[in-house]
């Protein structure tokens, strides 16, 4: 009589446990590997916004003209820099809307060959509208009727968000310079932005204006 081989319950029961084990313990690992994936994704495309607010912050506060224009009803608007975060537009925009926290005319809008239909000059509006930091830009100073400003999107879920003026060794709220001042020397010296958000926390920007003194 011969005996055949084979495995008894207990074995199969306890080879099927260690299967479901090492394979949950796989899941697992697999999952907080994409976590933490998506995660450092997160982070760098936070990294990425802080970034390009620096850059655009630091070319617009850079290349401030004293130049002044037309909105898109034709009326004038001599502001050639503006700052208030609580609207620095000439009518406060109604509560819910955007609101422009800082307005500026600004030159360096590069356009080589003269491509374009247009002067380098470039009429720029900060924007805040619930949790989201936008920068609106105008093809032309003088806005045409019925046109509307390139809006891109620089920071998402903002907490909170401050904005301030170097002037006179002074940290102040609120600057206007119009057309009629004497060139940069009306500038504050510098532009102070922060805001708050979940993944980053405090993140802080200074930028110097022309009216700046170099360090001697």
């Amino acid at each position: 009589m011969t005996r055949e081989g084979g495995f008894s319950l207990v074995e199969v029961l306890a080879a099927a446990a260690i299967f479901a084990l090492v394979s949950a313990l796989s899941v697992g690992l697999l999952m907080g590997a994409l976590r933490t994936q998506a995660q450092s994704e997160a982070a760098l495309a936070d990294l990425a916004s802080v970034q390009r607010v620096a850059a655009l912050l630091r070319q617009d506060m850079g290349q401030i003209a004293f130049r002044p224009v037309r909105g898109p009803d034709g009326v004038p608007d001599a502001r050639v820099f503006a700052a208030d975060i609580n609207g620095a537009e000439l009518v406060r925009a109604s509560t819910g809307g955007a609101r422009e926290i800082l307005v500026l005319t600004r030159s360096g809008w590069s356009n080589p060959g003269r491509v374009q239909p247009r002067s380098s000059l470039q009429r720029v509006a900060w924007q805040v509208e619930a949790d989201r930091l936008y920068r609106a830009a105008w093809a032309y100073p003088d806005a045409a009727a019925g046109t509307a400003p390139r809006r891109q999107l620089l920071i998402d879920g903002v907490d909170e968000i401050e904005l301030q003026l170097l002037r006179d060794g002074v940290w102040v709220d609120v600057a206007r310079v119009t057309a009629g001042a004497e060139g940069a020397a009306t500038l504050p010296d510098a532009v102070r932005l922060r805001y708050q958000t979940a993944g980053l926390g405090w993140i802080e920007h200074v930028v110097l204006t022309p009216a700046a003194e170099p360090e001697t």
